[in-house]
């Protein structure tokens, strides 16, 4: 026999120079998809697999959910920056129940005629097996540079309708690899679907009618004047023509705790509580009561004259004495 196994040749310490358009194929998806896989299966489940082939091909989101296999393990997968899934990673049943014997039983059952439907057990048990596979995809750099596979968590989804609720738009590259399991007549399929970094996205439509949002945006920033109320009183105009300075008005049932901070139109925004800070008087906010309203507010009208006699005072400071005594 004038050939040598290339494989028992490398196991055997006795590699030989590749030829030049043998080296170049060292890059090449399917000889990377090979590597990758024969590590993967063997570290994740101690299962002896090898490609048979692999195909690549471009889907939108929309055609991957509609168009995908039935009655497969759906694995999602993440990166940290996505808001959705950016992958898939799908295996048929004959796979799936390779991954299954292996780790329960430690070898592979004859074939069954038909196989049984698909359980979240199945779906977590073929975690392992995944991420193995991704980490060594990402060592060899498949689909680089538009895709880094060792960037993806990896999770189980119900099915392809749950994923497709979460998949982020755009259009993906899909990989479908052709597995021999075991080293016999067992065959199965997986499917690895990515997007990639540039990845065409529609633009969300802008939401014309936020307009409280828009208003919040634009307002941050604005200065606003509040007026801290202690309290209240109406008293003939002849009190307040004899008012001297010096004089105390008794505020009766008022309190520290009764200040009330009111906006420019006098409406109440928040309470307070009276005190200081580094020797100056202040109030600490105990209820805040700001609401964005949905449309403009109605401009106030102009005051009219009063018929009456009386008229709001000034607003005292009150002493240490009308606090305490209060």
């Amino acid at each position: 026999m004038d050939a040598v196994n290339p494989i028992l040749a490398h196991k055997l310490g006795q590699l030989q120079t590749e030829a030049p358009e043998l080296a170049e194929s060292a890059t090449s998806p399917t000889r990377q998809m090979r590597r990758a896989l024969g590590r993967a299966a063997d570290n994740a489940v101690g299962l002896l697999a090898s490609v048979l082939g692999i195909s690549e091909d471009q889907m939108d989101a929309e055609g991957l959910i509609e168009d995908g296999p039935d009655d497969w393990i759906v694995l999602g997968l993440r990166t940290g920056d996505a808001a959705g899934l950016s992958g898939l990673f799908l295996m048929d049943p004959p796979l799936r129940s390779a991954l299954i014997e292996m780790q329960t039983m430690g070898s592979l059952l004859p074939l069954p005629e038909t196989q049984r439907p698909v359980t979240r057990t199945d779906a977590v048990m073929s975690v392992p097996f995944a991420a193995n596979l991704l980490a060594e995809l990402g060592e060899v750099e498949f689909g680089a540079p538009d895709v880094n596979l060792a960037a993806y968590d990896i999770g189980p989804v119900e099915n392809l309708r749950t994923a497709g609720l979460v998949m982020m738009q755009g259009r993906y590259r899909v990989w479908r690899v052709s597995v021999q399991l075991g080293g016999g007549e067992a065959q199965g399929e997986m499917l690895i679907a990515l997007r990639p970094k540039d990845a065409n996205v529609p633009q969300p439509t802008v939401d014309t009618n936020a307009w409280s949002r828009n208003l919040r945006d634009a307002l941050d920033d604005a200065p606003a004047d509040l007026d801290a109320v202690l309290t209240k009183m109406t008293l003939p105009i002849s009190k307040i023509e004899a008012f001297e300075v010096g004089q105390v008005l008794q505020l009766a049932g008022t309190t520290v705790g009764s200040v009330t901070l009111t906006g420019p139109g006098g409406e109440a925004v928040s309470t307070a509580r009276l005190g200081q800070v580094a020797g100056k008087r202040a109030v600490r906010i105990e209820d805040a009561q700001i609401e964005m309203l949905d449309d403009p507010p109605m401009l106030p009208s102009a005051p009219q004259p009063s018929p009456h006699n009386t008229a709001a005072t000034p607003e005292p400071t009150p002493t240490a004495a009308d606090l305490v005594g209060g």
